[in-house]
């Protein structure tokens, strides 16, 4: 069946099956059966004005859906590279086109692609997510601005991921690190990992963000975050019932909350209660721009669901992660042990500093290794700003293009047995530049990079010193949902040393 027949098909059975529910059934279904006419002919126009052009090899699949379908299930299944990515690469060669999320995608290879991308921001490319994504992410945070708006947006937000912002709040990652491992690992035989460290993350995050711990108000803001982050990798449909719509009508909450929040920190803050540096909401209200400007609420609200999403998912999924290998890994476990406990002699006072976790050095080889056998990004888009060649191909203007971690993670070029866990990779030099990228890079880079450094390497202080584990079941499965996730939950036996 043509592309044509099958959309005039799909439309006939809208229209029947919206008509069985009356008078607003019957307008739906219309509704529907005109967008889907609407972009039918956006398709076959953009088709006609590509074809002209020496277009990538690859497949744009189905009108409106593309390949959407099977981009999703090979992601959510934690198959990205197996079922989406190689057969592709296998069948087209290193660059090739796609379509997904209403999109056409044209995925390049690395590492020349990521130094082109980077390189490029703003000038060939600019940072764009599909327009379901946009719309959970809003419009003023520092991963949707562009130009001179995303440097400024930066610049205020180093105040407190940098390393010389972060140093003051080390003490209170050890603090609350502790006091998790009190509260929910203490005098316990068995755990759900995975649940107990996204509640870790995001108690850290909340806490270092806005002040508030726990109790209803953090409850309450984590409730909808789960639901929130569930939306992003899901089919985006905005129909009730679905992940997609749940996921929107939680960011409404979510910015409820937040205006509340603002309203009683900008309060606070005017009546000398607490510091201009006391957390991010009050260095985000406090500071001015190079100009004097200080940051709308609509900002600060985007910015902090942002890091929110991005900060608590990302580490809590690299923390399970770091906790299989080492299991898996005895003798990279017992390196670790070895360093800990020699910055735990070494160190002044009970309480870990700035300058301890930065001895940490075979503790972030770890990390960095998991990081690249599971990424936790698999890939990032970019829009052309204006028609490019690259690779002998023309991509036209408006198309996607993508840097993909896996790529280059898991290719013998770039590491040797690269499924094999070996955290040596990363002495010295490291990887050859652009072939390891887990936070991105050029202006893009992840702001939180060091934030999430910090904070996995004090929670691993914690764990090897003051605890023995294994997994429950060593081969379980995971999917991702947006980031890795163990399907079992991360089921560990524990044990306290004494």
């Amino acid at each position: 069946m043509g592309h044509r027949a099958y959309y005039d098909c799909k439309i006939t059975d809208l229209l029947c099956l919206s008509s069985t529910f009356g008078d607003v059934g019957l307008a739906i279904g219309i509704v529907i059966g005109v967008v889907t006419l609407y972009r039918w002919y956006s398709w076959q126009r953009n088709l006609k004005d590509s074809a002209k052009t020496t277009l990538p090899p690859g497949s744009l699949g189905l009108p409106f859906l593309g390949e959407t379908l099977e981009f999703l299930r090979a992601y959510q299944a934690n198959k990205f590279m197996e079922a989406f990515i190689n057969p592709r690469v296998a069948k087209y060669g290193q660059v090739f086109k796609t379509h997904v999320l209403f999109s056409p995608l044209v995925f390049l290879g690395p590492p020349e692609s990521n130094k082109f991308l980077f390189s490029n921001e703003n000038n060939l490319v600019q940072a764009s997510w599909p327009s379901s994504i946009h719309k959970l992410l809003g419009r003023d945070n520092i991963m949707v601005k562009m130009g001179e708006e995303h440097k400024k947006g930066r610049q205020i937000l180093s105040s407190f991921f940098g390393p010389i912002g972060l140093q003051s709040f080390v003490l209170r990652m050890h603090e609350t690190t502790r006091a998790h491992f009190e509260q929910f690992w203490e005098k316990k035989d068995e755990i759900m990992a995975g649940k107990l460290l996204k509640k870790f993350t995001l108690s850290l995050a909340i806490d270092l963000f806005m002040s508030i711990r726990e109790g209803p108000e953090f409850h309450a803001l984590a409730h909808d975050m789960i639901t929130y982050v569930a939306g992003f990798m899901s089919l985006p449909l905005n129909l009730p019932g679905t992940t997609y719509h749940k996921a929107r009508l939680a960011r409404k909450r979510l910015l409820h909350k937040l205006d509340i929040i603002i309203c009683q920190k900008r309060k606070d803050l005017e009546e000398g209660k607490i510091s201009p540096r006391q957390d991010l909401l009050s260095i985000l209200i406090s500071t001015p721009d190079d100009q004097g400007h200080l940051v709308s609420n609509e900002e600060i609200k985007d910015n902090i669901l942002l890091l929110l999403f991005a900060g608590h998912d990302t580490t809590s999924s690299t923390l399970a992660l770091i906790i299989k290998y080492l299991f898996l890994n005895p003798h990279c476990l017992q390196e670790v042990i070895k360093e800990q406990k020699k910055i735990a002699m070494e160190k002044v006072g009970d309480l870990l500093c700035w300058d301890d976790t930065r001895k940490m050095k075979y503790t972030w080889q770890v990390i960095q290794e998991s990081m690249r056998i599971q990424p936790i990004l698999t890939f990032a888009p970019r829009e052309t700003l204006k028609e490019i060649e690259y690779g002998g191909f023309t991509i036209p203007k408006g198309w996607k293009v993508a840097w993909s971690g896996p790529l280059s993670h898991s290719s013998p070029q770039f590491f040797p047995n690269p499924e094999r866990f070996d955290p040596s990779r990363f002495e010295g030099i490291g990887p050859k530049p652009f072939t390891y990228v887990p936070f991105g890079g050029g202006p893009r880079m992840c702001p939180g990079s060091e934030f999430a450094r910090t904070e996995m390497v004090v929670f691993i202080h914690h764990l090897v010193l003051n605890y023995e584990w294994s997994m429950i079941d060593p081969f379980e499965k995971m999917t991702m949902n947006p980031f890795p996730t163990f399907q079992k939950g991360l089921q560990l036996k524990i044990h306290k040393k004494d």
